[in-house]
């Protein structure tokens, strides 16, 4: 059987109609408010859930990610209907995620399973599932699904403002970014990922200015390029949509995939956030 069943985990923060629409597998991170049960991202805890709680608890939540029964458990219900599995997932040098679904790969006896380091987080690992999965829909084998996985890979970019670091801090994600400590009322650290790791790109003055920014760096970077992208946000629709409207009006896009940051990337970069991902085609 040519079927070819596409799994990720929950911190490429997809829409779930797309993860319907899609057939895609989703192994849920768990994020743990103190003196509380571990909640599984997306399932047990939404967005709006997860920031109305972060903002009435002084504490900031733990995450964890899935164990090796669990994505074993997911393999085995993929794998019971029959063909292939690849498995994609949140950079390694920011969670033990993929090492968990490496593990789990181990534990499950006679079926194709290819777990993929995307070196990326969010909609950046988002945008390389939605096309793996478009891919296997369309019929395409395995090999060719990896073609497309490793193709886009390296042509995904992320950059993305936050309110405070504070939150990468305390994660013990913040990276390069160390850097951008100590800075100012109102400047707005713009950061970007590179090889799975938070790097600082600049600093920038107000969050209006740093929004027009956004969509300057994809200017400069794609022009008339036509690219495709996605647009996140941790718990700010009215900043995201003012990003949607510019991005619009200058980029050479298609209707971007507009999400809310999940429970489990919110919890390390914290609310306020605003970020786009996009790759050139």
């Amino acid at each position: 059987m040519n079927k070819v069943h596409i799994a990720t985990d929950s911190t490429a923060d997809l829409p779930p109609e797309l993860i319907n629409e899609y057939g895609i597998t989703v192994v849920p991170l768990k994020v743990i408010f103190s003196g509380c049960e571990p909640l599984l991202d997306g399932v047990e805890i939404d967005t709006v859930e997860f920031y109305r709680r972060l903002a009435e608890n002084r504490e900031m939540p733990a995450t964890s990610q899935p164990t090796p029964a669990e994505f074993a458990a997911a393999y085995g219900k993929l794998s019971a209907k029959g063909g292939k599995i690849i498995s994609i997932h949140l950079s390694s040098k920011l969670s033990g995620t993929c090492q968990s679904a490496r593990m789990a790969k181990e534990m499950v006896s006679g079926v194709d399973i290819e777990v993929i380091d995307s070196k990326l987080a969010s909609m950046g690992l988002g945008l390389v599932v939605l096309e793996a999965a478009a891919a296997a829909r369309a019929g395409k084998s395995k090999e060719e699904i990896l073609d497309v996985i490793n193709k886009l890979i390296p042509k995904i970019q992320v950059f993305f403002i936050v309110d405070s670091l504070d939150y990468l801090v305390r994660g013990g994600r913040i990276g390069k970014a160390q850097a951008f400590l100590g800075t100012i009322l109102n400047i707005k650290p713009l950061l970007y990922l590179k090889e799975g790791i938070v790097n600082p790109h600049e600093k920038v003055r107000g969050k209006t200015r740093a929004i027009d920014r956004l969509v300057e760096i994809v200017e400069e970077t794609a022009g008339n390029q036509k690219i495709k992208c996605s647009l996140v946000h941790g718990n700010d629709p009215a900043g995201v949509e003012q990003l949607r409207q510019k991005l619009a009006a200058k980029l050479n896009c298609d209707e971007p995939v507009v999400t809310g940051l999940g429970a489990v990337i919110g919890t390390h970069v914290g609310p306020g956030v605003l970020g786009i991902v996009f790759a050139e085609l």
